[in-house]
């Protein structure tokens, strides 16, 4: 069988705080606005690469998890000036940006929900492991 291959991927973040997300991604992270929408509800959509968007809903009563069930990792290129914006907005990363060992340099934040970003890019000169859940996923 031939693997399917998604035009578009589609991270949907449920959210009891819209402000508060729209800024951590559009206005920290950096992402791209492409549409906000107040019918029917109230939401934002981003643009997280060519074929990844990353979709706010806004909803009464998200729960908190305990354990997060999903994660976003985010392979930009600045590392660092997407450290400084969010750290400036009074996010707390769990660590500064390092090389990690299988290749990538970045940073692990929570969104506004609880949500895990990871934001890396490959290190030069380093072989790693990228496209791997260990790339993208882990902080």
């Amino acid at each position: 069988m031939q693997p399917l291959r998604p035009n578009l991927a589609v991270f949907v973040v449920p959210t009891s705080k819209l402000a508060e997300s729209l800024a951590f991604y559009r206005d920290g992270v950096g992402l791209e606005l492409l549409e906000e929408w107040s019918e029917m509800g109230r939401g934002a959509l981003l643009a997280a690469s060519a074929g990844a968007h990353v979709e706010l809903v806004e909803q009464e009563g998200v729960v908190d998890a305990a354990e997060p069930r999903v994660g976003l990792g985010l392979e930009v290129t600045g590392v660092d000036l997407v450290y400084e914006r969010l750290t400036a907005m009074g996010v707390q990363a769990k660590a500064p940006p390092r090389v990690r060992p299988w290749g990538m340099y970045g940073f692990g934040v929570l969104d506004p929900n609880g949500v895990p970003v990871n934001v890396y890019e490959p290190t030069p000169g380093v072989a790693g492991d990228r496209g791997s859940t260990r790339g993208g996923s882990r902080p």
